[in-house]
């Protein structure tokens, strides 16, 4: 601010001449003609604060201009304006109200401040403004206005601190040998100067209003940033939109100033930069929505620090890639059938999927589906939450078939020419699905052995899978190039339903 560099103004090296030169004035056993001067003086003072009242009108015509543009910028410079106009205006009357009441007690009820009668009393400025403690009213005013300007300007504004001070000063010399400021400045005095030296401190108040108002609204204009450069910016609400939604963004104007690199720092780091722009780099290796926060320390050309906090969310997903075999897109009864649901750009907790035929299980991660009815189509529809609405994003058709049957075997072999000890050494019949990629056991519930031997019909049946010791003996009997049926064989898959499988046939090597 430049009240730095700034010396006394002429105005303030006038108001301090004044007070020498009434206070000289006053000591002196003064003449009628020297009292009507405090009286032109008072007529020329009391112009001069109508001046200064037009003026400092002026300029909160100003700051309320400015207030209606930019709200937010000139808030706290008003703020500030406003309350010194009104403790500005709260003195001035105050000192009016004490110049009409000495001109009253002197004069009577019709005594006029700007016609004086009894010019020369010596007593009344003393009864009203030391007896009466009405001075040390005006006092405690003064004070109380010069800390409340004081309070409003930058600590290292020194020259212009110190000229407010002086202006509004109520300190008493120690060579005047006085204590009261009240008798220093009013005790002895004619009422016209009595009069007049009030007159004189609203002035003093005036002038100290319109410099303060004027270096505040000076030095909201400091603390402004100050930019050289400026970039066209697009912020989008979302980098992802589906069919059906709005992609929602906002276009600016981004100011820069490249003479300076403010301090960022982002979840306790500060952050370098990159040509004009300061660059957050985080490596993505956790799945999940992320948060970021931070502060901008921006330093205005006055040198104050103003911090600028900032905060956003981001999010980090796997790469989704979805392969959908159309001709294979089956579920079956009886098993768990896997399934993975993935919407690019939402988080699965916001996908909520719902089936036909069937029920849907969440489970490690992805979900389980178990039709009811075979023949009948399955339909999964997922939907997912977006801005607050549930919406509908897919729905996807699947058949519902029954597992196919599982082939029988002995010792591996589903039939054809056999050795009769491999027979024997299997020990009983397996049931297994082939070419089927789920793990599913069917449980052999009974089987039958069927051979002809010397022309007569041999057959035993037999629970279980393992052969009985019949079925044993019957094998065992068995001679080159005789058939060996299995037959009637009934098994349980793990859907509780019981099938009846193909039969097979053996020749004996």
């Amino acid at each position: 601010m430049g009240a730095k560099n700034c010396p006394e103004t002429p105005r303030q090296k006038m108001i301090g001449m004044m007070y020498l030169v009434l206070t000289a004035m006053l000591a002196l056993n003064v003449s009628a003609d020297i009292l009507n001067a405090f009286t032109r003086v008072q007529e020329g003072l009391s112009a001069t604060i109508e001046n200064f009242q037009k003026k400092n009108a002026e300029v909160y015509k100003e700051i309320d201009m400015a207030y209606r543009l930019n709200p937010t910028k000139v808030a706290r410079t008003r703020e500030k304006t406003l309350k010194i106009k009104e403790e500005a205006n709260k003195l001035v009357d105050f000192i009016e109200q004490l110049k009409v009441r000495v001109v009253k007690v002197a004069d009577g009820p019709e005594g006029d401040v700007m016609d004086i009668k009894a010019k020369d009393n010596l007593d009344i400025g003393g009864q009203v403004l030391i007896t009466e403690k009405a001075g040390a009213e005006l006092k405690n005013g003064l004070d109380a206005f010069r800390e409340l300007l004081l309070g409003y300007i930058a600590a290292d504004d020194s020259v212009f601190s110190e000229s407010i001070a002086t202006s509004l000063r109520t300190e008493v010399p120690a060579s005047a040998g006085i204590q009261s400021w009240e008798s220093y400045r009013f005790e002895g005095i004619p009422l016209a100067g009595v009069v007049t030296m009030l007159t004189l401190y609203q002035s003093v108040v005036l002038t100290a209003e319109r410099e303060m108002i004027n270096y505040l609204f000076t030095f909201m204009d400091s603390e402004s940033f100050k930019f050289n450069k400026l970039e066209a910016l697009v912020i989008p609400q979302s980098r992802y939109v589906l069919t059906g939604e709005e992609f929602k963004a906002k276009v600016m104007l981004a100011a820069v100033d490249t003479t300076q690199k403010p301090e960022i720092i982002v979840n306790g780091r500060k952050i370098g930069y990159e040509g004009d722009f300061g660059i957050y780099k985080e490596a993505a290796t956790k799945v999940g929505v992320h948060k970021l926060k931070g502060v901008i320390n921006y330093v205005t050309s006055s040198g104050v620090a103003l911090p600028k906090t900032f905060q956003m969310d981001y999010e980090v997903a796997n790469p989704a890639v979805v392969i959908s075999p159309i001709k294979m897109n089956v579920f079956y009864l009886g098993v768990d059938n896997p399934v993975s649901l993935a919407a690019p750009g939402l988080p699965p907790d916001l996908i909520e999927p719902e089936i036909s035929n069937g029920e849907l299980i969440k489970k490690d991660g992805g979900y389980i589906v178990r039709p009811k009815v075979a023949g009948k189509k399955c339909e999964i529809s997922v939907y997912a939450k977006i801005n607050g609405q549930r919406r509908k994003l897919q729905t996807q058709e699947f058949r519902v078939k029954e597992v196919p049957d599982p082939v029988v075997k002995v010792g591996g072999e589903k039939g054809g020419t056999i050795k009769k000890n491999l027979l024997v050494a299997a020990g009983g019949v397996d049931v297994v699905l082939e070419n089927f990629d789920f793990d599913m056991k069917f449980k052999v519930e009974s089987f039958n052995l069927y051979t002809v031997v010397d022309g007569y019909t041999q057959d035993i049946r037999t629970n279980g899978s393992s052969f009985t010791p019949d079925q044993l003996k019957l094998i065992k009997s068995l001679k080159r190039h005789q058939i060996l049926i299995i037959d009637q064989v009934m098994v349980k898959g793990p859907d509780g339903t019981t099938r009846k499988l193909t039969p097979i046939s053996f020749k004996i090597d």
